[in-house]
C-alpha cells in the first residue's frame, strides 16, 4: 500500500502554510511517494536544457513551445525525512531563509487548495457537449480534420473537511498502475491526477513513450485479453504510432524499437497501446522530440494544427494544464513527463474534473458523452 510518510504529510502542510509550490507523486507500479517543495515562484524554462535543475514541471495544452514548461524547483526534497538543497547537494538543515521559514512553519488541520486568482472553470452541460461533438463530426466530414479530441468540465463539490493527502492516497490505492500526483502552486493552481499515459521519459537507459488510442469500459471481471477492437481504432492507433516513429527519426533518435499494439487496462477503462524505446539522447535531441510530440494526437487530434484550432475555437482557454504534461525533471537522473489526463483542478470547495474523447467521422454524440462519464469515474470514485 502506498502511503505518504509522516515527513511528507507535514511538509505538505508547511508548504501550503508558506504559500510554496509543491508536488507529490507515485510512479506506475511504485510503492513510495516522492515530493519536492519550491521555495520560490514557479518559472517558465526549458524542460530539456544544458542546465535544467531538478524540479517538477507543468506545461499547458496550448503551449507556444513544447519544451518550455512551468518549473517548480526542487529546493526541498521529502521522503522518509526532509532534505534541503544548496547547489547540487542535499543536507539535513535549511540553507536559505526561505528553507528556514518552511522548517519553522507549523500548520494543522486538513490540507486543502489555497485560494487562487485563477478563474474557476465553467461546467459543460450534456447538451452543450453533444452539440460540440456534432459540430466536430461536421468539420471532419467537411475535410477540415481527421480526428478532433474534445473535452468537457464536470464539477464535483468537496466535503468541507476533505484532506487532499487522503484523496491522493486513495487514488494510489485504487490505481496502482497509474502515475498519481498532487501538485499545487500559485501559478498553476492545484491538480489531482491519476494518468495512464506517458508522454516521454528519459534517463541513462534511454528514451520511452507510448502510442495510446481507443477506449472501452468492460464489465468487471471481463477477460481483458479477449477484448477486440473496431478496425477504426486499430487504424487510429497505427496512425498515432507512425507519427511517434516519425518524430523520433526527425529528432535524430534512431535504433528505435516498438512493441506490437495490445490492450492495457487503466482503472475502469481499457486502451490499445504500443511502447517505444530509443537509446539515450542529448538534451538537444530530447527538446526537439518533445516539441514534436506535444500535444499528441491522443489529446489534440489529426492533423494537429487543424484540430487544435477547432478545439480552441470551441473550448477557449478552459483546458489550462489539462491535456498538457507534468512530471519530475532531473530527479535522480530521470525525467518523466506524463500526459495530464484523468485529472481534476482543485479549488477550496470543488474538484473540476476534465474529461474528453477523440471524435472521428463515425462518432455518435451520445456515446461520446458516455465515454466522458466513464473517464470521470477515475477521479470521481475517490471524491
Amino acid at each position: 500500500m502506498t502511503i505518504m510518510t509522516d515527513a511528507q504529510r507535514s511538509a505538505a502542510s508547511a508548504a501550503a502554510a508558506c504559500r510554496m509550490g509543491y508536488a507529490i507523486w507515485r510512479v506506475p507500479g511504485g510503492d513510495v511517494f516522492r515530493m519536492i517543495v519550491a521555495t520560490g515562484p514557479a518559472r517558465t524554462r526549458p524542460v530539456f536544457g544544458a542546465e535544467t535543475p531538478p524540479g517538477f514541471v507543468l506545461c499547458p495544452f496550448d503551449a507556444t513551445d513544447g519544451n518550455a514548461a512551468l518549473h517548480l524547483a526542487a529546493d526541498i526534497e521529502v521522503g522518509a525525512d526532509i532534505r534541503y538543497r544548496r547547489g547540487d547537494a542535499l543536507t539535513d538543515t535549511p540553507q536559505t531563509d526561505a528553507q528556514a521559514a518552511f522548517a519553522a512553519a507549523d500548520a494543522e488541520g486538513p490540507l486543502q487548495a489555497a485560494p487562487s486568482d485563477l478563474p474557476e472553470p465553467a461546467p459543460t452541460e450534456r447538451a452543450a457537449y453533444e452539440a460540440r461533438v456534432a459540430r466536430a463530426v461536421a468539420a471532419i466530414e467537411a475535410g477540415r480534420a481527421e480526428k478532433i479530441v474534445l473535452s468537457r468540465i464536470d464539477p464535483r463539490p468537496l466535503a468541507p473537511d476533505h484532506d487532499l493527502r487522503d484523496l491522493l492516497e486513495a487514488l494510489a490505492r485504487a490505481y496502482p498502475q497509474a502515475f498519481v500526483c498532487l501538485t499545487s502552486s500559485a501559478e498553476a493552481g492545484t491538480w489531482l491526477v491519476a494518468t495512464p499515459e506517458i508522454l516521454l521519459t528519459a534517463d541513462a537507459d534511454g528514451v520511452r513513450t507510448m502510442a495510446l488510442a481507443g477506449t472501452q469500459w468492460p464489465e468487471p471481471g471481463t477477460d481483458i485479453a479477449a477484448l477486440t477492437w473496431p478496425q477504426k481504432i486499430v487504424d487510429e492507433q497505427a496512425v498515432v504510432a507512425r507519427e511517434i516513429a516519425r518524430a523520433f527519426a526527425a529528432a535524430g533518435l534512431h535504433d528505435t524499437t516498438e512493441t506490437p499494439a495490445g490492450t492495457v487496462q487503466a482503472a475502469n477503462l481499457c486502451h490499445l497501446r504500443s511502447d517505444f524505446h530509443a537509446p539515450a539522447a542529448t538534451p538537444e535531441q530530447l527538446a526537439d522530440l518533445l516539441r514534436k510530440l506535444h500535444p499528441t494526437s491522443a489529446v489534440c487530434g489529426m492533423p494537429r494544427a487543424a484540430a487544435r484550432d477547432f478545439i480552441l475555437s470551441e473550448e477557449g482557454p478552459t483546458r489550462g494544464f489539462y491535456t498538457g504534461y507534468l512530471g519530475p525533471v532531473n530527479i535522480d537522473g530521470e525525467t518523466r513527463l506524463q500526459a495530464n489526463l484523468r485529472t481534476a483542478r482543485i479549488t477550496p470547495t470543488h474538484a473540476y474534473l476534465h474529461v474528453g474523447g477523440g471524435i472521428v467521422a463515425a462518432s455518435d454524440p451520445a456515446t461520446e458523452y458516455e465515454e466522458t462519464v466513464q473517464k470521470a469515474r477515475t477521479i470521481g470514485a475517490v471524491l
